[in-house]
Parts: structure tokens; sequence; C-alpha cells
């Protein structure tokens, strides 16, 4: 027998979220961000110009650690004025947590570092017609 979901159940799904250990620290939960915060997130990291993606890398790893990292009771951790500071946490740190929000929040694995890997080649070709 199929089974069609329904506006209720659709609007009722819950954003999805896995508590991470961070060594010497302790423990954090890593939530996955809504439709919306993801709309946020990536016209904050993607730039989109005459027809084509490019990358506003800086910051991208913290942006998103700060918008996914929740204490036990569900209060964000970090506030958007913490970007700078986040910036300066260990990278082996930082990583972890960045992949693990990724993939809670759909956002596809390697797709910033292809863009990134796309827009240095676009700058090289630039500055060989220069």
């Amino acid at each position: 027998m199929e089974q069609w979901a329904n506006k209720e159940a659709l609007l009722g799904l819950k954003v999805p979220r896995e508590r991470y250990r961070i060594p010497d620290v302790g423990e954090v939960w890593i939530h996955g961000l809504t439709a919306g915060q993801k709309d946020k997130y990536e016209d904050q990291v993607f730039k989109v110009q005459a027809g084509s993606r490019q990358v506003r890398i800086g910051n991208a790893r913290a942006m998103l650690v700060i918008q996914t990292c929740h204490d036990q009771h569900g209060k964000r951790i970090f506030g958007d004025s913490d970007i700078g500071r986040v910036c300066n946490m260990p990278a082996a740190i930082v990583e972890p947590i960045y992949e693990l929000a990724r993939r809670l929040s759909g956002l596809p694995t390697g797709e910033v570092e292809e863009m990134v890997k796309n827009s240095e080649q676009i700058a090289e070709l630039d500055s060989d017609t220069a």
C-alpha cells in the first residue's frame, strides 16, 4: 500500500542533528540547517555573476560551524559576531564539525572545493590574458 505525504507531515519534519565529541573539550550537538538557513548560508558563500557561481571562500567553514553548533539545551553556542574567533580555532577541530554540519544540511561533498578550484582556473586564465 502506497503512503503519500501530506502538508502537516512535511512541515512537522525535524532538522537532523548529531552529537559530536570534541577531544579534550566535550560534546556538542551539530544541527543541520533549515531550508531558509541553508539559503542564507549559500548566499553568504556563493556569488552568482553572469550565469556562473563563484565562491567567497573566506570564512565558509567558520560560518557553517557558527550556525550549526548547539549546546545540550539546543541553543547556538556561537553568535554571528564570533566569526573571527571561530576562524582562529584549530583547523583540525573545525574540519570534522564542518563536514558533519555539511552532511546534515544536505550540502554536497566537495562543492565548495570544486568551485574554488574552478575560480582559481578562471583567475589563471584571466592573468594569462592580461
